[in-house]
């Protein structure tokens, strides 16, 4: 997989024949980390009626789960999942606590509140976009590593993990690195080692 999109934390709230819908949006990176969320919510909302949730763990979206909590089944679990899945958002948990406020919505009347519950905290939510990208490190003086900089960012890569002492040491990553090493090379006249540090995910913003 070349790229994945993952959600910010958000929460928004929607009250529909006075029950509430209190949802959540987290990006997770575990199951382990999921369940610790919603041992939490669990504990913050313990007078809830229910706390429904959904989520996909990993990057290729084969981990998953999801839990009407005592809803009629495949009325709140399924449906958040089908907001994550429809989104192709990965590492994504959704929660929906719900306070009962007297009144049946029915099968479809509970599809269709968990699932603008989820859509609602999706919209809050920031998508943040991980592309799979080349890394490399490299130690530099001041005024080459301003060349490099400018270099870097003018052809679509970012600089991390900066260290700053007599020289510059720093990591780069490009999603396709084509023939811009190559440049890097040229720019330094050879004196700068560009190590390659492997393939990892990297986030890059406009």
């Amino acid at each position: 997989m070349n790229s994945y999109v993952t959600l910010t934390n958000s929460t928004a709230e929607i009250v529909v024949l006075r029950s509430r819908f209190i949802s959540y949006v987290y990006h997770i990176e575990s199951e382990e980390e999921a369940s610790e969320i919603l041992t939490a919510l669990r504990k913050k909302y313990y007078d809830a009626t229910h706390v429904c949730y959904a989520y996909v763990a990993d990057v290729a979206g084969n981990v998953t789960k999801s839990s009407d909590d005592g809803e009629p089944s495949s009325t709140a679990g399924a449906p958040i999942l089908s907001v994550i899945n429809g989104g192709g958002y990965r590492q994504v948990l959704i929660a929906v606590v719900r306070y009962f406020g007297g009144t049946k919505l029915g099968v479809g009347g509970l599809v269709k509140t968990y699932t603008d519950s989820a859509i609602a905290a999706v919209n809050a939510s920031e998508k943040i976009t991980y592309t799979l990208s080349e890394v490399y490190s490299a130690e530099t003086d001041y005024n080459t590593f301003g060349k490099i900089s400018n270099a870097v960012t003018r052809n679509g890569g970012r600089i991390t993990d900066i260290e700053y002492s007599d020289k510059v040491r720093f990591t780069l990553a490009y999603p396709t690195p084509g023939n811009v090493l190559k440049e890097l090379i040229n720019l330094t006249g050879g004196k700068t080692e560009f190590i390659n540090r492997g393939n990892r995910y990297e986030i890059y913003r406009m």
